[in-house]
């Protein structure tokens, strides 16, 4: 298995990287609840409708803990936490929930360890994943 890119030029005038190549990720299709749910019915002794059923609970309780503050760790897999996109304002008391917020937002950190000098996270899940040009339109004018 591999994930697929294609090359795009970055068209951003004023960037200093304008012009120049850099890599997107094409996504070969989507994985839905179901999928998920087949995929560890055939790997697993568990029932596609168990499976299911436990992938529905995760989804509601991580809701209720994400919107009561907590961050939650799936161990092996990564961390999620919400976070807030605000417009700035001149001192605190002009500061308005209502007005200053713009959104909420999961952020989702994946499960890795620091490697090299300068401590660059390496992300555990995606070792060892092959890169290879998508088929068509492996570059985009």
């Amino acid at each position: 298995m591999a994930i697929l890119i294609k090359l795009m030029r970055n068209r951003m005038p004023h960037d200093k990287n304008s012009g120049k190549w850099f890599a997107k990720t094409v996504s070969t299709g989507e994985a839905h609840t179901e999928d998920i749910a087949r995929k560890v019915e055939a790997d697993t002794t568990f029932t596609r409708g168990e499976v299911k059923g436990m992938m529905d609970a995760l989804t509601d309780t991580m809701t209720e803990m994400l919107q009561d503050g907590k961050t939650v760790v799936i161990d092996g897999f990564g961390r999620f936490r919400l976070t807030v996109e605000s417009l700035s304002a001149e001192k605190p008391e002009a500061f308005h929930i209502g007005t200053n917020i713009k959104g909420v937002k999961c952020h989702f950190l994946p499960v890795g360890r620091k490697s090299g000098r300068h401590g660059r996270l390496k992300k555990t899940f995606c070792e060892n994943t092959e890169v290879k040009f998508a088929p068509m339109n492996a570059v985009e004018k």
